[in-house]
Parts: C-alpha cells; sequence; structure tokens
C-alpha cells in the first residue's frame, strides 16, 4: 500500500500539515500545529488561543456547538403554544434547520444559530411588548458604521416605501423590532477583513484556486445552513463576520 493511501489527508487530496508548514517562518501558529515548540511559535499559537478565548467571553465565539440545548429550547417553546415557525420568525433561524433540530437529526449548529434560538421566548413570539431602545439602536448605529445605509437597513426590515426609511424610536421599540434588527445584526455585522484576506492568500499559496475556494466554502455553507459568503470586503475594508468564521473554518479544514 502506497505512503499517500495510509494518509488520511492524501485520501483527502490534502497536504500533510508538516508539509505545508514546512516553508512558513518560525511565528506562524501552523508551524507550531506542525509540531514546532520554539518560542515564537508558542507565542503566535497563544496569542491565536487568547483573542478565541476573548471573543467566545464576549459571546462572539461562532463555533460548533451541539444542538441538544437548541433543541430542549424549541421543545419547552412548543410546550407553551409556540410553533415552530413562529420561532423562525423570531430568530430568522431556517425553517428546514429547526426541522433537522427537532427532529435530531442536525446534531450540531453553529453557536450564532444556538444564541438566536434561545434568545427566543413565548413573549418575543407574541411580538406587542415595549422594551428598551437602547441596544437595538446601538446595533443599528454599528451598522451604519460598517458602511450600511439607513435605507437600506429599512428594506431589510421589511420597508415596503419607495424610499425605506429607519422608522424605529429611539427610547422604546417592540419586540418584534428589536429582534428584527438583532437577528439582521447577526447577518450582517462586520470586522476587519485583513486577517480574512491573509488566510485567503495562505491557501492560494498552498495552491487552491480561487474558483476551488468558493466552491469548498459554498459547500461549508451549505452544510452548516448559511447563505454563500461575500468575499468582497466592503469600502471600509470590513467583511461579514459570518464571511471571516468560514474562512477561519475552511483554513483549519484544509490545512490540519
Amino acid at each position: 500500500m502506497s505512503q499517500l493511501s495510509q494518509n488520511p489527508l492524501g485520501i483527502r487530496g490534502l497536504r500533510p500539515i508538516a508539509e505545508l508548514a514546512a516553508g512558513r517562518d518560525h511565528g506562524d501558529r501552523l508551524r507550531y500545529r506542525a509540531g514546532c515548540r520554539c518560542f515564537l511559535c508558542r507565542s503566535a499559537n497563544t496569542a491565536y488561543e487568547a483573542a478565541r478565548k476573548i471573543a467566545r467571553a464576549a459571546g462572539e465565539g461562532n463555533g460548533i456547538v451541539p444542538a441538544a440545548k437548541a433543541r430542549a429550547h424549541l421543545k419547552a417553546l412548543s410546550a407553551q403554544g409556540v410553533g415552530r415557525r413562529s420561532v423562525g420568525a423570531a430568530c430568522d433561524v431556517a425553517d428546514t434547520v429547526l426541522a433537522e433540530i427537532i427532529s435530531g437529526r442536525k446534531a450540531n449548529i453553529r453557536a450564532s444559530t444556538e444564541r438566536a434560538i434561545l434568545k427566543v421566548t413565548a413573549a418575543a413570539a407574541g411580538d406587542g411588548a415595549l422594551v428598551p431602545g437602547n441596544a437595538t439602536w446601538k446595533m443599528l448605529d454599528q451598522l451604519i458604521a460598517d458602511g450600511y445605509t439607513r435605507a437600506y437597513l429599512a428594506a431589510q426590515l421589511g420597508s415596503k416605501a419607495k424610499v425605506p426609511a429607519l422608522q424605529l424610536k429611539h427610547d422604546f421599540v417592540t419586540v418584534r423590532s428589536a429582534y428584527l434588527v438583532e437577528r439582521l445584526f447577526e447577518k450582517l455585522k462586520c470586522e476587519c477583513a485583513k486577517p480574512t484576506m491573509k488566510l485567503l492568500a495562505k491557501l492560494r499559496e498552498e495552491g487552491y484556486t480561487q474558483h476551488q475556494i468558493e466552491q469548498r466554502l459554498a459547500e461549508l455553507a451549505a452544510r452548516l445552513g448559511e447563505e454563500v459568503p461575500s468575499l468582497q470586503p466592503n469600502k471600509k475594508g470590513r467583511i461579514s463576520t459570518t464571511t471571516a468564521d468560514l474562512v477561519e473554518q475552511l483554513y483549519q479544514e484544509l490545512t490540519s
């Protein structure tokens, strides 16, 4: 049996991590993952893990988590008379994804999907109550700062006017409006595109073409029930956090 056929990565058409790391400078986390424990490589890994820990502590992590907690919450809502479609309308999670979580066919989900589902309550599904508008406007202001226009955001929130405008008060908003803004924020929120562009450049250095990268990303997004990501940064050099997370996961898959 050939060495390639014995190597699981070779079977998948991927190069071993030691080979990928061979041409990298010390201080690159890939060299750490390949086994180097020099000061620079250990520092690179420590910095990476610290950054991820901070993101997770701030509730910004979007890794893969078990679907059990979301499944239990969906069943609890159902017992209160809140159906699957009402939950979907409140948290903007696709009905097919919710159905697979409930049935148990989907064992793992994105952390952001779990957060969105767990925030849904019977009152939220009813959507009539008023809540303070500070948090809602903080998210809207961040999206505006990221380059989205007020008209675009209004249209995404459902405005049918010829010239869409945000009609939300600053002091109080309905629970429904708060959820609509929050789910839009989760979909559109951005971060600096440089780290993502660097990972894409590294994949191209490893021999993956732009077409192959886009195809693998589309397949990964489909597996996770997410939209196909755009790899084009906006005018402010920022890219959606969802895209950044997908690219990072793809990079880990292709270089592990």
